[in-house]
């Protein structure tokens, strides 16, 4: 069994509830050897038999921040010029790192064809891990982790998104845009229509997305965080339609629609300025 110490960094406020803490893995220099070498033989399974799609950014030699959003900015323009109302979903997944499925993840490395050895090796890492907290030198009782992957370890993003290598695919009827666990998905309405009846048919699309990216949500076992998941409008036409989007079919939970959303660092607003 791995042992590590675990140090709890606040996302936003000094003062704040665990659940918004990120756990970072403090290992030990001789693991991070180990996690290294067996990185690059996995990286190379995966370059070699083109297991991950282009359209995921982040934690990949060759696919920048930079890259994803020109490709991002490139489309809406082109979607744009078809005089199409389009409606991008900017999803947040909620402690996506902390919620990797073990069961799940070998299943799919399983599918994918990775090989058997390497199957065992991330198996033996990520079960039978157990932890303790100590706050002013006084312990809990040990305790099971039961899923996610270490923050700190350097196989943790190849792991995530070779776990979630399909979520594009499996979003039908738009254009994914993936930078680690941030999805952009791209919605447009049906060409050659009246702008009323594109809004209409606009509105279907995005429901349909939203089934899509619950139900990948439910299989994969990654909760969506409904609360930072937005949406943006961008058309040339004058007027912002109302949409009655909702999570978990008829929930009260709502899609927050936006004009502007900071994306990758960069202020998109509707207009498409930045």
């Amino acid at each position: 069994m791995e042992r590590y110490s675990h140090n709890f960094i606040s996302k936003k406020e000094h003062v704040c509830p665990p659940s918004l803490t990120r756990p970072i893995s403090l290992l030990d220099s001789f693991q991070k050897v180990g996690e290294k070498l067996f990185l690059t033989r996995f990286r190379n399974v995966l370059l070699r038999r083109g297991l991950l799609p282009d359209n995921p950014s982040g934690f990949r030699e060759n696919f920048r921040l930079q890259t994803r959003l020109l490709l991002f900015l490139e489309d809406l323009p082109s979607l744009m010029s078809n005089s199409s109302p389009i409606c991008t979903i900017f999803v947040d997944f909620r402690t996506a790192f902390d919620q990797l499925w073990f069961a799940g993840c070998i299943g799919k490395l399983r599918r994918l064809g990775i090989p058997l050895a390497y199957l065992n090796w991330i198996y033996a890492w990520l079960l039978d891990r157990r932890g303790f907290i100590e706050i002013n030198e006084t312990r809990s009782r040990w305790f099971n982790i039961d899923k996610g992957c270490p923050q700190g370890s350097v196989l943790s993003p190849t792991l995530f998104i070779t776990y979630n290598c399909d979520l594009g695919s499996s979003l039908a009827g738009c254009i994914s845009h993936l930078f680690a666990d941030d999805l952009a998905g791209i919605v447009a309405g049906q060409l050659g229509i009246k702008y009323t009846y594109q809004c209409l048919d606009l509105e279907k699309r995005l429901k349909v997305f939203i089934d899509h990216l619950e139900y990948y949500s439910c299989l994969t076992d990654q909760p969506i965080n409904t609360n930072k998941t937005q949406a943006l409008f961008t058309t040339r036409a004058i007027g912002h339609p109302k949409f009655d989007i909702h999570f978990n079919s008829g929930s009260k939970e709502k899609i927050n629609w936006v004009s502007e959303f900071k994306y990758l660092g960069y202020l998109i607003s509707s207009k498409l300025s930045w």
